[in-house]
C-alpha cells in the first residue's frame, strides 16, 4: 500500500491526459480532414500510454529510494520497505520498456523502444545524482515532460510522413502547435521544480543535495521563478491576443479562465513566497496551470466541433 501511494497518481493521470489529448484532439482531427488514418489502433495507443506511465512510476519509486534521508528531514513519510521499492522500480521500468517496444513493433518502428530505455536511464540518473546539481535536475525533468508531448507524433512517424507529403501546411501546423505546447509544459514545470527545491531546501541541504535553492538561496530561487513565470504569462497573453485577432471568443474565454488567470495567481504566489509552505502552495497552483494549458487541446477541439 505504501508503494501505491508513491506513484503520484495525479501526475500520472496528467501525463495520460496529455498523451491522449495530442492523439485525439490534435492529430486525429487533422488526419480525418484529409481522409488519412493514423497507424496505431486505439488499443495500441492505450498500451503506449501505459508504457509511458510505467516508466514514470518507476522513476517516482527510484527517486523516493534515493530521497529517504531528505524526506525524513522534510517531515515526509519515508519508504517503509526500500528493497521492495527497488524491486518494483525494476519491474515497472522493464514492463514499460517492453510495452514501448511492442507498440513500436506495431508501428513498424521497433527501434522506438530506445525512447523508453533512455527515459528510464535519465530518471535513474536524475534520482541518483543529477537532482543535486544546481538547475541540471530541474532542466532535465522538465524537458522530459515537454518531450512527452511528442511521443504520439514520433510513434506515428510513418503516418506523419504521409501527412507531410499530402498536406504540408497542416503537418507543419501540427508540429508548430506541438512545439508551443511543449514549451509551455517545459517552462511551467521548470518553475514548479524550482519552487519545489525552495520548498525542500532544509532537508535537501542536510542530505547533502546541492539544488539551486540550497546553493543560491530561496530569494534567488524566487527571482528566477518569477522571471520564468513572466515568460510563461507573456506567451499566454500573446496566444490570447491571437484569439482576439481571429475573433475566437470562446477560445479566448477558456484561455483567460484556465490559463491566464491561474498564471497570474501563481506569479503572485511566487512573488510573495518566502517560506516552505508558501512555495508549496505556488507549486500546487502551477500544477493546475499545467492542467488548464493541456486541457485547451480538448477545448479547442470541442469548440471546433460544436460552436
Amino acid at each position: 500500500m505504501d508503494l501505491l501511494k508513491r506513484l503520484r497518481w495525479p501526475n500520472l493521470l496528467l501525463m495520460a491526459f496529455l498523451l491522449l489529448s495530442v492523439r485525439y484532439f490534435m492529430m486525429a482531427p487533422i488526419f480525418a480532414s484529409y481522409n488519412l488514418h493514423l497507424l496505431l489502433q486505439p488499443v495500441d495507443m492505450v498500451l503506449l500510454v501505459l508504457s509511458c506511465l510505467l516508466v514514470a512510476a518507476g522513476g517516482y519509486l527510484i527517486n523516493d529510494y534515493y530521497d529517504q534521508e531528505a524526506d525524513r528531514i522534510n517531515g515526509r513519510i519515508a519508504l517503509a520497505n526500500p528493497p521492495a521499492a527497488l524491486r518494483w522500480y525494476g519491474i515497472l521500468s522493464v514492463a514499460g520498456i517492453a510495452l514501448g517496444a511492442w507498440v513500436g513493433y506495431r508501428a513498424g518502428l521497433l527501434n522506438l523502444a530506445i525512447i523508453h530505455i533512455i527515459t528510464t536511464f535519465v530518471l535513474w540518473k536524475y534520482a541518483e545524482s543529477w537532482k543535486s546539481v544546481p538547475l541540471v535536475g530541474n532542466l532535465v525533468i522538465s524537458a522530459l515532460l515537454g518531450l512527452l508531448l511528442f511521443v504520439p507524433l514520433v510513434y506515428e512517424y510513418i503516418a506523419m510522413s504521409v501527412l507531410y507529403r499530402e498536406a504540408t501546411a497542416s503537418a507543419r501546423f501540427l508540429l508548430y502547435a506541438s512545439l508551443v505546447y511543449a514549451a509551455f509544459a517545459y517552462l511551467t514545470n521548470l518553475v514548479r521544480e524550482l519552487a519545489k527545491t525552495a520548498q525542500d531546501m532544509q532537508g535537501d541541504a542536510q542530505a547533502g543535495y546541492r539544488t539551486f535553492a540550497v546553493v543560491y538561496g530561496a530569494a534567488a530561487t524566487r527571482k528566477l521563478s518569477v522571471i520564468l513565470m513572466l515568460v510563461v504569462l507573456i506567451g499566454l497573453l500573446l496566444i490570447s491576443y491571437l484569439q482576439i485577432m481571429q475573433q475566437a471568443w470562446y477560445n479566448l474565454g477558456y484561455l483567460v479562465l484556465a490559463t491566464v488567470l491561474p498564471a497570474v495567481w501563481a506569479l503572485v504566489q511566487l512573488i510573495q513566497s518566502k517560506e516552505s509552505t508558501q512555495f508549496a502552495k505556488a507549486s500546487r497552483s502551477l500544477k493546475w496551470l499545467l492542467l488548464g494549458g493541456i486541457g485547451s487541446m480538448a477545448w479547442f477541439y470541442l469548440q471546433l466541433i460544436y460552436f
